[in-house]
């Protein structure tokens, strides 16, 4: 089988189905007692990240049993694949842990160390972000599908994490003559920059590539950017624990961004 736009696009609805039910068990459970566990990371891990997990993998597999599925919940380190499914079952754990809203389902495809394909779904919002390489991206709500267009602004709005240091913001804010900060959970903050809604993404804390492969293709489709420290496309694969260091996501004039990166860089 082939794996390209037309492949995704064809099965977008079954995707979006699977991206639901997975986020319908989340929000039937989310008030409920959970146990909650730690991982190795010291992330948390509940019963709906599992059930999630399973959700997900059951319903790509019946797409094409034969790809392999990377999974926050579930994958084999020191094994490589030139093509595969990069999952996060329920990305922002400790948000929906805290009856938070910013969570998400994340499902992307990767081919040749880049994703092609990406999904969002904001289960709290019933909110579904999509993109294909080379055939745009698009945001879907009661039943309305729009295609996405990065836009800048005199007022840049920049969402930030808890990895951002008090240096690094007040840099930031220096550089930035009329900037909005906003603190937001999970890879939303991808769908939300290629919806116009924000500019620039900074992450210097550690994250895994299905915290962002899915973003990335979304974001790059409606004309925006993912790179690293040393501002090239964020690439995958890059090892047996899928982990990424530094990126920036960003959407507009892509050599002031870049300015700012490298300065933002220069301050530990």
């Amino acid at each position: 089988m082939t794996f390209d736009s037309s492949f995704f696009l064809d099965n977008i609805e079954r995707i979006k189905k699977i991206c639901i039910m997975a986020g319908s068990t989340q929000m039937k459970l989310q008030n409920k007692v959970m146990q909650i566990q730690s991982k190795t990371d010291n992330t948390p891990l509940t019963e709906v990240d599992i059930m999630s997990h399973e959700i997900i993998v059951h319903g790509l597999k019946e797409l094409d049993a034969s790809v392999p599925i990377v999974s926050e919940e579930g994958f084999e380190e020191d094994v490589t694949f030139n093509n595969f499914w990069i999952v996060d079952p329920l990305d922002g754990t400790r948000n929906y842990i805290n009856k938070g809203q910013n969570y998400c389902v994340n499902i992307a495809f990767i081919r040749d160390n880049f994703p092609i394909f990406g999904a969002i779904f904001i289960p709290s919002k019933n909110e579904f972000f999509y993109g294909a390489t080379g055939s745009g991206a698009h945001h879907v709500y009661n039943n309305k599908s729009q295609r996405l267009n990065v836009k800048d602004s005199d007022t840049r709005t920049v969402f930030t994490s808890s990895a951002m240091n008090k240096k690094k913001l007040d840099l930031l804010c220096d550089l930035i003559s009329d900037v909005k900060i906003e603190k937001i959970s999970s890879a939303i903050k991808f769908g939300y920059i290629a919806q116009g809604l924000g500019n620039f993404y900074p992450r210097f804390g550690p994250t895994y590539e299905w915290d962002t492969a899915a973003g990335q293709c979304i974001l790059e489709e409606s004309g925006g950017k993912v790179v690293d420290s040393s501002l090239s496309r964020l690439s995958y694969n890059k090892n047996s624990q899928y982990l990424n260091k530094e990126f920036f996501a960003f959407s507009g004039d892509a050599s002031f961004w870049k300015g700012v990166i490298t300065h933002l860089l220069q301050v530990s």
